[in-house]
């Protein structure tokens, strides 16, 4: 009888801890010889062939989705997104861990000048992985009374490409600023970052009551 993915994930903690791919930083810009791909792919036949002498298998790679996911996750990306992927035995017949890393620059709006914003991002996953053969496309299952989803593959050659996308976009913040100091826009919609002289004229501070005195006469 396998393991549960629960109880693999426990066992093999401390291993995923010194082994799990690491990004350094996030990416600088990706130079014009740099190989770009659509697809995110690891092999993982020689696992699924249970060899005891192998462990895992890992890749590295930068990737440019496809327009349908950008769109769907509302992506506007400012370069190609770095990732890096291990996925490795959990110890049952067809259970497998994976964990990895992606990260990149996404272009939003200031919420006070509404200027173009580059953000850096990162995301880190680990999930459970189980081979359930027949399966077109890798899935994201929710499974009752656990804590983990599950991913569930069919075919030895797993495109994690869209999986890296959305959780690269669900990580991200909600709102940016260009900057702290920000001056925002004016009423008639002049970014005051470069047109301070058209920012409205700070008020004039109140001037005292004449009949404030009387407020704490007592009658």
């Amino acid at each position: 009888m396998s393991p549960s993915p629960r109880a693999a994930d426990a066992a093999l903690g401390e291993r995923l801890l010194y082994s799990r791919p690491m990004l350094d930083s996030a990416p600088d810009p990706v130079p014009d010889s740099a190989h770009v791909s659509a697809h995110a792919v690891l092999n993982l036949a020689s696992l699924l062939k249970h060899d005891a002498t192998l462990f895992e298998v890992s890749d590295e790679g930068l990737l440019l989705p496809e327009p349908e996911l950008l769109e769907a996750d509302g992506l506007r990306l400012g370069a190609p997104l770095a990732w890096a992927l291990s996925v490795q035995n959990a110890g049952g017949d067809d259970d497998f861990i994976l964990s990895g890393e992606v990260a990149g620059e996404v272009l939003m709006e200031c919420r006070r000048c509404l200027s173009e914003v580059t953000v850096p991002s990162r995301s880190t996953l680990l999930y459970p992985m189980a081979y359930r053969p027949g399966r077109e496309r890798l899935e994201l299952l929710e499974r009752e009374g656990e804590e983990d989803d599950l991913l569930v593959f069919g075919k030895p050659e797993v495109d994690f490409a869209e999986l890296l996308t959305q959780l690269f976009a669900i990580d991200l913040p909600l709102t940016a600023l260009c900057s702290e100091a920000c001056r925002g826009l004016s009423p008639e919609g002049v970014n005051l970052n470069e047109h301070p002289e058209q920012a409205p004229a700070a008020p004039e501070p109140d001037k005292p009551s004449p009949f404030a005195a009387l407020k704490d006469l007592e009658l």
